[in-house]
């Protein structure tokens, strides 16, 4: 009986760390930039591509300022190759990119001032 209640505390024990971590990686990215598409259709056929992009959870654009705005999933990282590989076709058309840990690092405001790339 003792090693059927010590084996049912270590497996619950276990399972705590193992849901305790995996919360623990569940960091939500945020990255946002300016996209140079001029075509209303065309940005609302990139919007689509990336809201099929398995890490990303919430996408905006806006056609009138050329911002977009990403939320993202399930993803343990986020640096501005990876980011801008997303606008697939579109890649060359980012530019003032930011990234940033959501609900920690401050988000830019539009327009971005001192962006030169």
């Amino acid at each position: 009986m003792k090693n059927a209640i010590l084996g049912m505390i270590i497996l619950f024990g276990s399972f705590f760390g193992f849901s305790q971590s995996t919360q623990e990686s569940s960091t939500t990215f945020f990255g946002q930039c300016m996209v140079e598409v001029q075509n209303q259709e065309e940005m609302k056929t990139l919007e689509n591509q990336l809201r099929l992009n398995p890490y990303v959870k919430t996408v905006r654009l806006d056609y009138t300022t050329q911002r977009a705005f990403i939320l993202t999933k399930n993803i343990e990282s986020l640096n501005e190759v990876d980011f801008t590989s997303w606008f697939s076709q579109y890649s060359s058309k980012v530019r003032c990119i930011q990234i940033g840990v959501y609900g920690v690092d401050t988000i830019a405001t539009f327009p971005f001032e001192n962006c030169t790339k």
